[in-house]
C-alpha cells in the first residue's frame, strides 16, 4: 500500500499540472480570438484613415484647380 500512495499522489499532482496547463491554453486562445477582433477593427480603421484622406487630397486638388 505504502507503494500505491507515492504513485497516486504523482498522479494527481500530474493531473492537476494538466488541468493547469490546459486552462492556461483556453485563456490564451480566448486572448488570441479578442485580439484578432481588435486588430479587424483596427485594420478596418486604418483602411478607412486611408480612403479619407484620399478623399480629401482629392478634393483639395479639385479646390484648387477650380481657383
Amino acid at each position: 500500500m505504502s507503494e500505491c500512495s507515492p504513485k497516486e499522489f504523482a498522479v494527481n499532482d500530474f493531473t492537476a499540472a494538466l488541468q493547469e496547463l490546459a486552462n492556461h491554453l483556453a485563456d490564451i486562445s480566448i486572448n488570441e480570438q479578442d485580439y484578432v477582433v481588435l486588430l479587424r477593427y483596427f485594420s478596418f480603421g486604418l483602411n478607412r484613415l486611408k480612403s479619407y484622406r484620399s478623399q480629401f487630397e482629392q478634393g483639395e486638388k479639385c479646390l484648387v484647380l477650380s481657383d
